[in-house]
């Protein structure tokens, strides 16, 4: 679509149309910017003290659906046409050498500082960042139980830099269309104005319609969700349609003023009425980002501007995509380096130090490669070709880390086989840490099996005795398929199904029978679990159902071992009811059906708790194990578990079993137990762990009165 020498019915709509601004610096736009950034970082740094600072995320959403979209449209008044390959590469220039640069940096800063248990998952969300697919990565990861454990990786804010950018390739393609409709119906008088604001409104009401429901469906989805975020875009560009020229009547300025300081006052509510709590986005990001709308349509005109002029202010919004960049790098890296918590002074240092790298890089780096004579005379095409052989060099430093994890996975599982497989005293659980005379093997003093960089993988559940997209209750046997002497079956969540590998040394070694069914996020409870999203929560309530048939149809067995995590509480109480109730409550009306059929229940309590970055914390010892990984008692066992209390109210019909003295002393949980680290993230066991149980939790299961020998 070439420029048109005679001015077009289509141009001179726009022109009149769209507003012209004789001040092309919108000051109450960059002080915008700097309080969406300032609210990011405080948020991040403090979030107790700023609950709703990650709103500021939502604020620049709208802020560029109305530059962006205001940017193409004056491009059409002017030329009549949109050039994609000039557009695209005008935000290649702008965005991908502050972009590549951090992540190159903090790359090499995962490399020397990071333990190499991280590098898996932090080298998967680098390779993401780089070709802006984080918010995916993240989406996928919300709704994988695998993934679920995952630490904050120094990569994760990339993910609104991902919808951005996705939203840099679609906006101009539906402004073509909408120009190329507005151009069949000129005749009728449609400008392309009017035909993008009907485009952009329907955006609005329909993403905004599908982030109420699927953030009520599938909140971790819609979080990270492009499609739940458009309409905030779009909002943005809708603003951009409205042409206002500066106020002439008195009406016409109180609106513009009173407008303005709405919308100001709007986004300083959302900071505090919005919390960690509050399902986002949703209906709740209406406030934000209907606020930034308001500033940015009205703010142009009011005092707003005054303050965005106001030097600090100003020169923030103007670093703040490099300050949004290099600041969350810092808050994850810098604990692992430092080997503790982030101190008040340690923020502060991460403020005042991202402040002044993105001083440095846009002043530097950033600004004068953008606005160089060379950059600007590159051809759209050149751009792409440089920005390939950018993005090929940074992936393959992503590439490069899981290669070396990978080789150090092999040498280390190989050595954990070794040590696992041979005759090993006071190894695992075997050390009986609890007793008056724990077993000590001085030989295990500096191992640490399964190594750090293998531990997530260190899993036995299988695919045979595993739910998770379906509500199937699939079963799968250990042991004998005839001629044991016993019939069992292990019924739970995923903490069930880390014991896949010890019930079948179990049923291996005694004769027995143990079949293993196990459903994600989903164990034998009739109260209301939480699920990650309304299918979870069906899939769960009927294979709940199934697994309370089973028992009737099977009344040979001998009993049922049910467990599961105390992570997936608090269920959902009913009116009238404690949450420790409802917990209780709900194991016992399940565990009936099991009693109602003759089939005894033996409850499992679940292991403790450990520290969130237990993995990563091993991973940074060297020479003998210390204590510094370890978890207090209270804190690894501080979730209520309910099984206890249950088992109390069925006497007769269901008996505790408790190996918390396998993982416990009176005073602490280590991380490491035997040469054995004890989980694989916070809440899941390691297969290694797991499988040194096997004597203990036999002998209890054998010790059951009722389940044997007397039915």
């Amino acid at each position: 679509m070439a420029a048109s020498t005679v001015e077009s019915p289509t141009r001179r709509s726009l022109r009149t149309a769209l507003p012209r601004p004789t001040d092309p610096t919108r000051w109450d736009i960059q002080g915008l910017r700097a309080f969406a950034v300032l609210s990011v970082v405080l948020y991040h740094l403090w979030p107790n003290r700023l609950p709703g600072g990650f709103v500021g995320v939502d604020v620049f959403f709208v802020i560029s659906g109305f530059l962006i979209t205001g940017h193409l449209l004056r491009e059409v008044a002017s030329t009549g046409r949109i050039g994609l390959a000039g557009f695209w590469a005008r935000r290649a220039k702008r965005l991908l050498p502050g972009a590549f640069l951090t992540i190159l940096a903090t790359g090499t800063a995962v490399l020397l500082w990071v333990p190499s248990a991280l590098w898996g998952q932090y080298g998967r969300e680098l390779i993401a960042s780089t070709v802006y697919v984080q918010n995916w990565q993240l989406a996928a990861d919300s709704v994988d139980y695998l993934a679920q454990g995952n630490q904050p990786s120094p990569y994760q804010h990339f993910w609104s830099l991902s919808v951005e950018e996705q939203f840099y390739i679609a906006l101009p393609l539906v402004l073509l269309g909408a120009l190329w409709f507005a151009r069949r119906a000129r005749r009728n008088g449609v400008s392309p104005v009017a035909v993008a604001q009907v485009v952009l409104g329907a955006v609005v009401v329909l993403s905004l319609a599908w982030s109420i429901v699927q953030t009520h469906t599938a909140s971790g989805v819609a979080y990270f969700s492009t499609a739940t975020r458009a309409w905030e875009f779009a909002l943005g560009g809708l603003a951009a349609t409205i042409p206002l020229s500066a106020p002439r009547t008195t009406p016409a300025r109180t609106v513009r003023i009173v407008g303005a300081w709405l919308g100001a006052a709007g986004l300083l509510v959302s900071l505090f009425a919005i919390t960690g709590t509050t399902p986002f986005p949703g209906i709740a990001a209406a406030l934000p980002v209907v606020s930034a709308g308001l500033v940015v349509l009205f703010g142009g005109h009011s005092g707003l501007q005054r303050i965005g002029r106001f030097a600090p202010i100003g020169f923030l919004g103007r670093i703040s995509y490099a300050v949004y960049l290099w600041h969350w790098p810092a808050v994850v890296i810098l604990p692992i380096a430092l080997r503790h918590e982030l101190t008040a002074k340690d923020k502060v240092a991460i403020v005042v130090g991202a402040v002044l790298i993105a001083s440095v890089t846009t002043l530097l780096i950033e600004e004068p490669l953008r606005f160089s004579g060379w950059v600007k005379a590159l051809r759209p095409r050149r751009v792409a070709l440089y920005g390939a052989l950018s993005t090929v060099v940074v992936v393959a430093l992503g590439a490069a880390s899981l290669t070396a994890l990978h080789v150090q996975q092999v040498q280390a599982a190989e050595f954990a086989r070794e040590i696992s497989n041979g005759d090993v005293r006071c190894f695992g659980a075997a050390a009986d840490i609890s007793s008056a005379d724990p077993c000590v093997n001085p030989a295990l003093a500096d191992v640490r099996v399964p190594a750090a960089a293998n531990a997530l993988d260190d899993d036995a559940n299988r695919p045979s005795c595993w739910s998770s997209t379906s509500s199937a209750f699939d079963v799968c046997a250990l042991g004998p398929k005839t001629g044991y002497t016993k019939h069992l079956i292990a019924i739970g969540d995923s903490h069930n199904n880390v014991l896949v590998d010890t019930y079948e040394k179990i049923a291996k070694e005694r004769n027995w029978r143990i079949d293993v069914a196990g459903h994600q996020s989903c164990y034998l409870t009739t109260a209301h679990q939480p699920a990650s999203t309304e299918q979870q929560r069906v899939w769960c309530e009927d294979w709940k159902r199934a697994a309370m048939a089973y028992f009737h149809s099977h009344r040979d067995l001998d009993g049922v071992i049910v467990t599961h995590s105390t992570g997936n509480m608090p269920v959902r109480p009913e009116p009238g009811q404690t949450a420790d109730e409802a917990v209780v409550d709900g194991l016992v009306q399940a565990w009936k059906a099991a009693a109602d059929a003759g089939v005894p229940v033996l409850a499992l309590r679940d292991n403790p708790t450990a520290r969130p970055d237990v993995v990563a914390c091993v991973a940074q010892m060297t020479g003998p194990t210390t204590a510094e990984c370890d978890s207090s008692r209270s804190v690894g066992l501080g979730l209520f578990d309910g099984s206890a209390e249950a088992v109390a109210r069925m006497p007769g019909h269901a008996r505790l079993i408790d190996l918390t003295d396998r993982y416990c002393t009176s005073t602490v949980c280590p991380a490491v137990i035997g040469g054995v680290l004890v989980h694989r993230d916070r809440t899941h066991l390691t297969n290694t762990f797991a499988k040194t149980l096997a004597p203990y939790l036999g002998d209890e299961i054998a010790r059951a009165p009722g389940a044997f020998g007397n039915r």
